[in-house]
């Protein structure tokens, strides 16, 4: 599956799901710069991250009313690519600029699973392994935790840090997993 289709995938039913809660469905857009792989090093080149979060449906109440979001990440120098669909949880304290966030989800990447397969001495299995983030999976649980200064009622920047990993859950086995960094500037069309 292409990322542009899972992205495609994954839109349907957040929007499914946010449609009841507002009129307004897309209620904050942000675009970021991440630093990709920030504990293994195995991958170069930071990541351009966009990302659509949606108005939190009526049954999600009973959760905290987190919003649905797709977050895509793809990287400059053409390693792992991900998209992720899931649930984000903000939380403003007072009436304050400040917000932090915790997020987790379901993510797709186009990386590199394993290279147990081929041959020891395999030139390609030598460099992928030394130049490439060994996921075991294209499935991962993406999680986040960030936090946010709005500039203005609609323009908010912001700093995270995101993890994507199957946790011996959705696969067994090799999990080398991608730990990120990034910042990022939203804009809100709507905010509660």
């Amino acid at each position: 599956m292409s990322m542009l289709r899972f992205l495609l995938a994954a839109a349907a039913p957040a929007a499914l799901f946010a449609a009841p809660a507002s009129a307004q469905l897309i209620e904050e857009v942000r675009l970021g710069v991440v630093a990709h792989d920030v504990v293994d090093h195995a991958e170069a080149g930071p990541q351009i991250a966009v990302e659509a979060l949606f108005a939190s449906p009526d049954f999600l109440s009973i959760i905290g009313s987190p919003r649905p979001y797709l977050y895509g990440s793809f990287n400059t120098q053409g390693y792992t690519n991900l998209g992720a669909a899931g649930l984000n949880w903000t939380w403003a304290p007072g009436d304050g600029p400040f917000s932090v966030e915790g997020a987790f989800g379901i993510s797709y990447n186009d990386g590199v699973i394993d290279v147990v397969d081929l041959p020891p001495n395999d030139p390609y299995r030598i460099e992928t392994a030394a130049t490439r983030a060994l996921l075991g999976s294209k499935w991962l649980f993406h999680s986040r935790l960030g936090a946010d200064y709005a500039l203005t009622e609609r323009w908010a920047v912001g700093v995270y840090y995101e993890h994507f990993s199957h946790g011996q859950i959705l696969a067994s086995g090799r999990n080398q997993a991608l730990d990120e960094v990034g910042v990022r500037v939203g804009y809100r069309f709507a905010w509660d």
